[in-house]
């Protein structure tokens, strides 16, 4: 006999939640229950995770190599470094576990009275997905970077900040113009904007950054792979020596500003700006990210580095090798 279920949409996906994670039942034996198809139950429960009805956690122990986050902190000249074990080839389980790491060490940070200031990306995305903080809305979020025009929204500086709204229950501050422009003047006129100009303001007051590390590489691209810029574009910054992006701000492998005219079309902190936040976390890894995050680092961009211990030395080799 089909079990009688509520008619409100989000008690129903509870109700089918509820069968398959504590009771047991496999998807066909819900189906019958309810009386609809397999693969409809397979979307109810994809729902129920979306709608965070269902919130899936799992306790992971990490492990951390001491030894090479006291090199890594002492080489660069960081606040910290927070290196952990257990890489692993899979992108979505290696941000997973990336970001996992990063909220615990963020966490103490996110109290109330506090101004933040976000940029974009997937590591960034993973990061607040694993966060776990008192609300109050004593906090600020401020977006660093103008919109994208890419594929993927829920990782663009606005999909972030409202990501950090919900979990933190603080204020969001919005930086409403694209990433990219026409031309050098039309920065300065939207600077005119009462709405952008006060959000530009608000960045010097940032006490906290949270920053991904982008690659300039076009196999490692999240800018090129998400439809952000195209490979010309990309080449273009490649040409002049970029290997990778903080909050949009290029740079070589020595931690150099380059693509001076694209940066003119670029609406995104300053430089100055970004270097007076107190506490920049830097969060990414991968091999594909090793150049980028050494120019970051030697760039002083960030000055707490999160990553693994199988990035962190390809880091400090590439580093050895380079000076």
């Amino acid at each position: 006999m089909a079990r009688k279920l509520t008619e409100d949409r989000d008690n129903l996906l509870a109700d089918v939640a509820e069968m398959y994670f504590v009771e047991g039942m496999n998807q066909s034996e819900i189906s019958k229950q309810i009386g609809v198809t397999r693969s409809m139950v397979s979307r109810m429960l994809t729902e129920a995770r979306s709608k965070e009805i269902v919130k899936i956690q799992i306790d992971r122990r990490f492990e951390f190599d001491h030894k090479i986050q006291a090199e890594i902190t002492r080489r660069f000249a960081l606040e910290d470094a927070v290196i952990f074990t257990g890489y692993v080839e899979d992108s979505f389980r290696y941000l997973s576990r990336l970001g996992s790491v990063a909220a615990n060490v963020i966490q103490p940070y996110i109290k109330p009275g506090i101004t933040l200031g976000t940029a974009w990306g997937t590591a960034l995305d993973a990061t607040i997905n694993a966060l776990e903080v008192q609300k109050t809305r004593d906090i600020k979020v401020i977006q660093l970077v103008g919109a994208l025009r890419g594929r993927n929204l829920d990782i663009d500086g606005h999909g972030v900040v409202q990501h950090l709204v919900t979990k933190t229950g603080g204020v969001g501050y919005f930086l409403n113009v694209p990433y990219i422009v026409d031309k050098p003047e039309t920065i300065k006129s939207l600077m005119q904007v009462p709405g952008v100009s006060s959000t530009m303001q608000l960045m010097k007051e940032c006490d906290v950054g949270l920053f991904g590390v982008g690659s300039a590489d076009l196999d490692y691209s999240t800018f090129y792979s998400g439809g952000y810029l195209i490979a010309e574009e990309m080449r273009g910054l490649i040409q002049f020596g970029a290997v990778g992006n903080v909050a949009g701000l290029f740079f070589n492998l020595d931690g150099k500003p380059t693509g001076r005219e694209f940066q003119a079309r670029s609406f995104t902190i300053s430089r100055r700006d970004l270097m007076e936040i107190p506490v920049r976390f830097g969060i990414a890894g991968g091999m594909g990210k090793v150049k980028a995050i050494l120019g970051a680092l030697r760039g002083k961009y960030i000055n707490i580095l999160i990553t693994d211990a199988y990035t962190a030395k390809g880091i400090l080799e590439m580093d050895a090798e380079e000076t």
